[in-house]
């Protein structure tokens, strides 16, 4: 029985039409089989399947090598067309991959890019590649004037008493606790208070310090952990927002530091420093998820928000 023209078609490949036109081009089966990366028998094959595909014969032979017949140029004007379809098709789905990310706005605590957030950001990256984020990060009072102001689609930091009872009342922000965490007073390997198995408060005076800004809320529990004591509590000589480099500035000296207690014991297990033994008792706001009433809960906040853990309940005021 013999086969139908179109069915033979069917066994044709893009390779054949590659084959077609190196030898058009070198006039070599041989040198043709070399660009394909291919033996000659198995190109010498592939040029019967075409012609017997075809049903015409492509190329004459001669001692001077091989040249194209009028049935040959045809078929290689029409696999021209078909290869500028493919290059567009393909150009097409590259376009269609690099369409804009929906970038989220996102503002966090230092201590959460030392935590959390590097592995939750990284599984949204692998499981929605059409999701990016803009990262800002700055102490809680910063973040929370950033979302006041629009300036962030959502944050994750602690909404304080001092914003609880100032200008941004708690009933413009959705709010969820996604989870807890304390702090600890760091000192060097060299420095006296890393030999006390029991520290007190007044222990801690006396030593030079360096400490955050003024109203955040890392300072704002220094000072009332000492004054709830009733003792004043130290006034440092360095200043500085970064709580990674105020380890650093710890140990390179005799300074002391409070710091988030995991970016602190990680930090202790790499770096010469000691968590001073001493508990602080004064309560911290959980570290939680932040957004505006008005903006709604959709797209990637809605995408971070499943991906955050949330390891205690629901804060959010619904008023």
């Amino acid at each position: 029985m013999n086969t139908s023209l179109p069915n033979r078609l069917n066994a044709l490949r893009f390779r054949h039409l590659q084959l077609l036109e190196y030898i058009h081009q070198l006039g070599s089966v041989r040198q043709a089989a070399d660009h394909l990366y291919i033996t000659q028998p198995a190109a010498s094959a592939m040029l019967k399947e075409i012609e017997a595909a075809l049903g015409v014969c492509l190329f004459t032979r001669s001692h001077r090598g091989m040249s194209a017949t009028p049935a040959l140029l045809n078929v290689l004007r029409r696999a021209g067309i078909i290869r500028r379809e493919l290059q567009a098709i393909a150009a097409d789905t590259t376009q269609q991959a690099k369409q804009p990310r929906d970038m989220l706005r996102l503002g966090v605590l230092p201590r959460s890019m030392h935590n959390v957030m590097p592995a939750v950001l990284t599984q949204i990256l692998q499981q929605h590649q059409h999701i990016g984020f803009i990262l800002s990060e700055a102490t809680s009072d910063v973040l929370l004037r950033g979302l006041v102001n629009n300036h962030y689609d959502c944050i994750l930091g602690r909404f304080t008493r001092e914003a609880a009872t100032g200008r941004w009342p708690q009933s413009q922000f959705h709010i969820e606790t996604v989870y807890e965490e304390g702090m600890h007073v760091v000192c060097s390997h060299n420095h006296p208070l890393r030999h006390h198995t029991t520290v007190n408060l007044d222990d801690l005076l006396g030593w030079d310090w360096v400490l955050p800004p003024p109203g955040s809320v890392t300072r704002n529990l220094l000072i009332d952990e000492f004054l709830h004591a009733g003792l004043l509590p130290p006034e440092p000589v360095i200043v500085s927002a970064n709580f990674l480099s105020n380890l650093n500035l710890v140990e390179a000296g005799r300074l002391l530091t409070i710091a988030p207690s995991s970016a602190a014991e990680k930090y202790a297990r790499m770096h010469p420093v000691h968590i001073v033994a001493i508990t602080l008792h004064m309560p911290l706001p959980p570290i939680s998820l932040m957004w505006r009433k008005d903006r709604k809960m959709e797209g990637a906040l809605d995408i971070l928000r499943q991906a955050l853990p949330h390891d205690t309940q629901n804060i959010d005021n619904k008023h």
